[in-house]
């Protein structure tokens, strides 16, 4: 505790918010720079990660920080002043980061707190989402018309289709999962009873084609709006969370909360694909069943 201490009022460098006593905190391994643990989650990695190279280590603020005024003292003319054993930032790497704003100001973007006209913030999202934060941070933006000024609902995401439903389980949407499911089995029903009532046994070339450009276009329809579907998704469970956070709506254990939460299940996935593989075996055996009801 008395460790963790040593950061109380000292700045995260991605939300730029001062460490409260008490707050969870982690400390990259390669600069000492400490983040929320919640921050870092977002990011997957330090925010300083381009100036290790430089030989950057944390001695108490940010790079971009300014220094604290300290008293003015009376100068001793036989004491010598020696270079401190922390590496200090050098005009060059400061230019560098200047050139880098538009980066910076991106990545900065994720932990926004202010409250959009959809209730929630740019913060809430990226802690929801909890991976793959630069392509959901990308969408959301679009999504919320931060990025030319309009509210857009496309957001090209080849898993959201190519993978489903696996992927909406995956992404703990269970009950939009649920209907994705059932609207790709359709067609493989319809074919079964076609089959069932042809004299042929079978389905001709033209319905075939049909139910498979059926399921062809539910793909296409869910890699360009599977996004926007989990957006909205997110911004229900990011509300429905909040409302247990009310009396400390910005506490690291609220935005813990939001990435628990949102964090994707590879166990809903796996059951997912079970469940697809499941419904294809009814249909397989529909032909077997049928006659016997």
């Amino acid at each position: 505790m008395a460790e963790l201490l040593k950061f109380v009022n000292k700045i995260c460098p991605v939300c730029k918010a001062p460490f409260t006593e008490g707050a969870d905190i982690v400390v990259c391994p390669v600069c000492g720079t400490p983040h929320h643990r919640v921050c870092y989650a977002v990011q997957n990695k330090c925010a300083l990660e381009e100036l290790h190279a430089q030989g950057f280590v944390w001695n108490g603020r940010l790079p971009d920080e300014e220094e604290p005024v300290k008293p003015e003292q009376s100068v001793d003319p036989h004491h010598a002043e020696y270079p401190s054993d922390t590496p200090q930032l050098s005009e060059e790497m400061l230019e560098m980061l200047e050139e880098q704003d538009p980066l910076h100001e991106f990545i900065s973007g994720f932990a926004d707190k202010t409250i959009g006209t959809d209730d929630v913030s740019m913060h809430e999202l990226s802690a929801y989402s909890a991976t793959s934060i630069f392509h959901y941070g990308r969408a959301f933006r679009s999504f919320r018309g931060m990025v030319d000024g309009k509210k857009h609902k496309v957001f090209f995401n080849v898993c959201s289709g190519l993978f489903a439903p696996a992927f909406q389980f995956y992404r703990k949407m269970d009950f939009f999962g649920v209907i994705v499911l059932i609207v790709m089995t359709l067609p493989s029903v319809l074919m079964t009873f076609a089959a069932m009532n042809s004299e042929t046994g079978g389905v001709s070339d033209g319905a075939y084609m049909l139910f498979n450009l059926f399921n062809t276009a539910v793909m296409v329809m869910l890699c360009i709006f599977g996004d926007y579907i989990y957006y909205r998704h997110a911004v229900k469970r990011i509300r429905k969370i909040r409302e247990n956070f009310k009396d400390r709506p910005t506490s690291d254990e609220y935005y813990m909360a939001l990435y628990e939460s949102g964090r994707p299940s590879f166990a809903r996935a796996a059951l997912g694909l079970l469940a697809t593989a499941f419904m294809e075996a009814c249909v397989i055996a529909l032909p077997y069943i049928m006659p016997t009801l």
